[in-house]
């Protein structure tokens, strides 16, 4: 496997580098500590890269999300797990919009840690159940209104039962692949059926399907 990890604090870098080479041994990491190096190393190892670990708040980052928001767009379909030590339930909501595959706090212990790190390369969207209950009850999740999700799905969104089946799927982190297999179906279908998921929920990716699909009422864990 290939990572890439940015961050300005040698010691996350050393720290993290030793356990992703420990977790997937064989695997080679590509670090950096500034945004230029970060949009290097996209350039370079992107297309090939299987995660990316990405601390938002580094030396030539302006503004939080610009970086990540810059490197989504860059067009490598690579998958891009956020890292910060500012736990902040917007810039949480907004890194998720932006197409993150999960939010990492730097005070998250290493088992946990690298549970993120496996589920997200597994297809997942990672926030920790703590970081997202406390979002939900300050309202981050849904717009005007404190409560997290109706107690029923919203009748506004029509899902077949399939559909709800592989919505519940991608909640889980299922890969397409394992998608196919779980529900003994083609690639073309599975894909079918998540565009399917994604239009419903005006989504553009899994994560605002996802969390679209949490504020439509829907049983959605994110672990």
């Amino acid at each position: 496997m290939q990572f890439i990890l940015v961050d300005d604090h040698a010691l996350i870098v050393q720290a993290l580098s030793a356990l992703l080479m420990a977790k997937y041994p064989g695997s080679t990491v590509h670090t950096g500590s500034s945004a230029d190096e970060a949009r290097a190393l996209v350039t370079q190892f992107g297309s090939d890269a299987d995660l990316m670990i990405l601390d938002l708040n580094m030396p030539g980052v302006t503004q939080t999300t610009a970086l990540l928001e810059e490197l989504v767009q860059s067009g490598p379909a690579m998958k891009i797990l956020v890292l910060s030590g500012v736990v902040d339930p917007r810039n949480i909501m907004r890194v998720l919009q932006l197409g993150a595959a999960g939010f990492v706090p730097k005070s998250l212990d290493t088992d946990m840690l690298t549970n993120a790190i496996d589920f997200v390369l597994k297809g997942g969207v990672f926030i920790p159940t703590k970081l997202l209950s406390e979002s939900q009850k300050s309202g981050i999740f849904q717009e005007g209104s404190a409560e997290s999700r109706p107690d029923e799905p919203s009748s506004q969104i029509h899902l077949t039962e399939r559909q709800k089946q592989v919505l519940m799927t991608l909640a889980k982190g299922y890969p397409i692949k394992r998608i196919c297999r779980e529900f003994n179906l083609s690639e073309g279908t599975v894909k079918t059926h998540v565009a399917a998921i994604y239009r419903a929920f005006g989504a553009r990716n899994r994560t605002e399907a996802l969390i679209a699909a949490r504020r439509a009422g829907f049983d959605i864990t994110l672990y």
